[in-house]
């Protein structure tokens, strides 16, 4: 099992993260003796030791573990140690998982963080640096700059963390393809296993999203392939190979794989996360702090994973890595064989906008997309106006209905 942990405090609202959207920012911005925030902790706490109980006496493992957000940095070293705490008296964390990965914003990384996240089970370190041009972190709305970005990656290094991440977004409003290659270039200087490229995407709600639709910033799809083919080539000729769209490492990924490919079920705790456990899909929803605070163990959605928007949604995940949907996988996870679900309707439609731009091809083991098409086919799906929202989950109004 994937354990996930969700931390939904920042110290700033990106302009281009939709995963803040629907989060007041006076909840987002919740210091440490808030009130609010320490009510969380305990709420989280509670719903990992209560949940996490219930799924162990089922007989899950955690094989993979992730904190994200959010910003899981922005935690201080007492709620770090709380929240490990926590996971280590309802789980067998003793054996060496097979990942364990902390996510960190630069401006909020210290060596004390970087020590207590060590001592909960951490070795994999990921950030979302997003760019090294100053310029353009100013206009995402970032709280680092490039110095602070470059010294983050170098104090998780000195910390232990032998597999090193971080993410950078390409194909910003704007930004020309030397920009792209410039920030590749110091990402490549710096002691990285592991690089995540994405294509900007100008989610609905954003402050970016506003300006793209006023026209005063303009996004063309060739130049978002462009910027990814640049940014992309570079990363491979520095012997970064890819495994998925935007995913470049010696080391691949472990969580987005077991995520995107459904390798095993995951559980999900706090605010705003999704389960898929034996079969379901379970979510809390975003933006709702204070219902969470008070019941940490209700769930707000709950579904069939093979019903046609989860299933909808699951496909899109898979169908961005080379692998594709496993059909052995599909129907562990769902209980449902591949070929039903590809026959629901929201599916038919993700599938039938895909076979137009690119080839899909089906066989014994699953579907997938031909290798060296997925990232423009993407694209394409994105400024088609089926766009994706969030990272990890991605969702679209014309696919869901």
């Amino acid at each position: 099992m994937l354990v996930y942990v969700h931390i939904p405090f920042c110290s700033s609202k990106c302009h281009f993260c939709d995963w803040v959207t629907e989060i007041p920012t006076a909840e987002l911005l919740l210091r440490p003796a808030d009130a609010p925030r320490r009510a969380y902790i305990a709420a989280l706490c509670r719903e990992i030791r209560e949940r996490g109980a219930e799924l162990a006496g089922r007989g899950y493992r955690p094989a993979i573990m992730y904190w994200g957000g959010g910003t899981a940095s922005i935690l201080a070293e007492h709620e770090i140690a709380e929240i490990g705490a926590a996971l280590h008296e309802v789980f067998d964390l003793s054996g060496a998982l097979d990942e364990a990965t902390i996510e960190c914003s630069p401006e909020s990384l210290t060596p004390a963080k970087l020590r207590a996240f060590r001592d909960v089970g951490f070795r994999r370190w990921s950030s979302g640096v997003q760019s090294f041009d100053d310029r353009r972190l100013r206009t995402l709305g970032r709280s680092h700059d490039a110095g602070q970005a470059a010294r983050a990656v170098r104090l998780a290094a000195e910390a232990g963390f032998d597999d090193r991440s971080i993410d950078l977004i390409c194909g910003l409003p704007g930004e020309t393809l030397e920009e792209v290659a410039d920030s590749v270039r110091a990402a490549l200087d710096l002691p990285l296993t592991h690089v995540a490229l994405y294509p900007y995407r100008p989610a609905h709600g954003t402050v970016l999203r506003r300006q793209v639709t006023r026209g005063t910033t303009e996004i063309l799809r060739s130049e978002q392939k462009a910027a990814y083919a640049r940014g992309a080539s570079l990363l491979v000729d520095a012997g970064f190979p890819e495994y998925a769209m935007s995913h470049f490492g010696h080391r691949r990924c472990l969580s987005d794989l077991a995520y995107f490919q459904l390798r095993m079920d995951w559980a999900g705790f706090g605010s705003g996360a999704t389960s898929l456990v034996g079969g379901e899909y379970l979510a809390h929803r975003r933006g709702f702090l204070t219902a969470y605070n008070r019941d940490p163990l209700h769930i707000d959605e709950r579904y069939p994973a093979a019903s046609p928007a989860i299933a909808a949604r699951l496909l899109y995940q898979s169908l961005t890595t080379f692998e594709g949907a496993s059909r052995a996988l599909w129907l562990e996870r769902t209980g449902v064989p591949l070929e039903e679900v590809l026959a629901l309707g929201p599916c038919r439609h993700l599938l039938g906008f895909l076979g137009r731009v690119a080839e899909v091809r089906a066989d014994d083991e699953g579907v997938r997309l031909r290798r060296e098409q997925v990232a423009d086919a993407f694209i394409d799906l994105q400024f088609a106006g089926v766009a994706t929202s969030g990272a990890n989950a991605p969702r679209t109004a014309a696919l869901l209905g």
